[in-house]
């Protein structure tokens, strides 16, 4: 079984690595067809996603950008960095080869620092979510010094062979590499992901109906590196290793289980109606997502000859539904270009565990989500923005393994505008400014111990933190500024910014330890548009 893992690992590599070449390739040919242009990043998004729009508005566009982003964060989730430094590269683009084929795709690498991670001995964050989605994991109680490194590629092509008839491939893949740098234990955490997926549509003048597939696949393995057997003790601290199971009671780490592996499997399938013609895109769509991740321990163990076995022991599963509505629009009137998306969510995750049969863990959640950019020149060619983004959000988490039972309802938005002022022929000046706000609205949290009088470490340290956070209203503010110039057809923009977020009370700074001061974002870099 070991044996057949590394050659799928190394399929997997070589197969990063010959998408990476075709698409370098790709996006290195457009550079000699495209005119400078600058759109939102909505409607970027959006024709990325569905390259056959190309074939009603054609738009070729690419771009290439170099960034590196520093955050600090003073008040947060447990689980997220206190501070993380990220360099990213980026290239993506779209490219009507012809009137039958149209091609998008999209590399993306990541090298990334954070500081002062704890309790958790995995890859996974809290940085962007209310909740954990799988709490089943092992956990340290000493902050550690992660590296995390990232690879993307994907690649879609759209057929028109005839008329009516409309044929989108596509796959993708991510390889990631996590380890920690300055707290024992030391787990390195590869994960590799990829999913393949097709769409099939039949055209009559300017409407189409789609059907849509996808295959999803996902492989995690987690290394624990004890220093030594007799060590792993409560006494001490640094390299005491527990493994949690839900929101529940936590268990006290088995040495036998050096390594745990996560496998996630799956498919999507759904439909779409499209208009298009020559200044409109709507399309209505919609997804459903039927994923299971099971979680393994596996015990190595030396027989009498002295040769390494490994048993791989089934211990607990995440099944996730998920359905998904959404709406696209692409117009372009009287010389604005508009485009919005809206998207509705509606997920259940349910947990399984093996050994005991049972299930106690169960989270529900909607969200729906608006984005809305307007986009128009001037006279002077001078570019004005104006972005609308606003979420709502409500999610339950119940554990029954503890009384748990967790309650939030959120609404936020982002409002902002950028105006360019030109300086000399082929040379720009940027600014904007962005204002965010977010406010929960239902807060409920409710935990007692379950047949004890000793309160949950998991839950007093990690839950109960995280849910005053998420009950405690922010307001951000953002600016933004770059100069842009073109040469031969390419478009340079240096860019920068910065945003600080504040509270807006006191109940997390009643809750968890914190300086008062407000969380700072900063970014630099350059985009390449050609």
């Amino acid at each position: 079984m070991q044996i057949k893992k590394k050659k799928t690992v190394k399929i997997f590599q070589y197969g990063l690595l010959g998408l990476a070449v075709v698409s370098s390739q790709f996006f290195h040919a457009q550079a000699t067809h495209l005119d400078s242009i600058t759109i939102s990043s909505v409607e970027k998004n959006i024709r990325l996603n569905d390259p056959y729009i190309s074939f009603f508005q054609p738009l070729d566009f690419s771009q290439t950008s170099f960034q590196y982003s520093n955050t600090k964060q003073n008040f947060k989730r447990v689980q997220t960095p206190v501070e993380t430094g990220s360099f990213t590269f980026q290239s993506q683009g779209v490219y009507k080869l012809s009137d039958k084929i149209a091609l998008s795709g999209k590399l993306q690498a990541d090298k990334t620092t954070e500081e002062e991670v704890p309790y958790i001995l995995n890859d996974e964050r809290t940085t962007n979510s209310s909740f954990i989605y799988n709490p089943s994991y092992y956990w340290a109680p000493r902050s550690g010094r992660w590296q995390k490194q990232s690879y993307f590629i994907n690649g879609q092509m759209a057929y028109n062979p005839i008329k009516p008839v409309i044929i989108q491939i596509g796959g993708e893949g991510k390889y990631a590499k996590s380890y920690r740098q300055n707290a024992d234990p030391r787990p390195k955490v590869d994960n590799y992901q990829y999913r393949a997926f097709a769409k099939l549509g039949l055209k009559w003048r300017q409407h189409s109906v789609f059907g849509k597939l996808s295959y999803i696949n996902n492989y995690k393995n987690n290394d624990i590196l004890f220093v030594s057997v007799g060590g792993n003790v409560p006494a001490n601290d640094s390299i005491y290793i527990r493994y949690n199971e839900g929101y529940g009671n936590q268990y006290i780490g088995n040495t036998q289980f050096r390594t745990s592996e996560y496998k996630v499997g799956g498919y999507i399938w759904g439909g779409e109606y499209a208009f298009n013609n020559t200044n409109t895109h709507f399309s209505a769509g919609y997804d459903y997502k039927n994923v299971i991740e099971r979680f393994y321990k596996v015990f190595e163990y030396q027989d009498a000859k002295f040769t390494w076995h490994r048993d791989y022991i089934k211990y607990s599963g995440l099944k996730t539904d998920l359905h998904s509505f959404y709406l696209n629009f692409l117009g372009n009137y009287n010389g604005k270009k508009w485009a919005s998306l809206v998207t509705y969510r509606d997920q259940l995750d349910t947990n399984y565990n093996y050994p005991l049969e049972y299930r106690t863990y169960r989270l529900a959640q909607q969200n729906l989500t608006w984005q809305n950019s307007v986009v128009w020149f001037n006279h002077k060619n001078e570019a004005f923005k104006v972005l609308l983004d606003a979420d709502y959000g409500k999610n339950h988490v119940k554990d029954l393994s503890v009384v748990m039972d967790r309650k939030l309802s959120y609404f936020n938005y982002r409002l902002g505008a950028e105006k360019e002022f030109a300086l000399m022929p082929s040379h720009k000046l940027s600014v904007g400014i962005t204002q965010s706000l977010y406010l929960p609205l239902e807060k409920e949290f409710d935990y007692q111990p379950y047949q004890s009088s000793k309160e949950n470490i998991f839950v007093t340290k990690i839950a109960q933190p995280d849910f005053a956070y998420d009950a405690t209203p922010k307001i951000g503010l953002n600016f933004n500024a770059s100069y842009i110039f073109d040469k031969n057809k390419i478009r340079y923009e240096l860019f920068g910014t910065f945003t600080q977020v504040w509270l807006m009370n006191s109940r997390y700074k009643n809750a968890a330890d914190y300086n008062g001061k407000a969380n700072q974002i900063a970014s630099v870099g350059l985009n390449v548009y050609y």
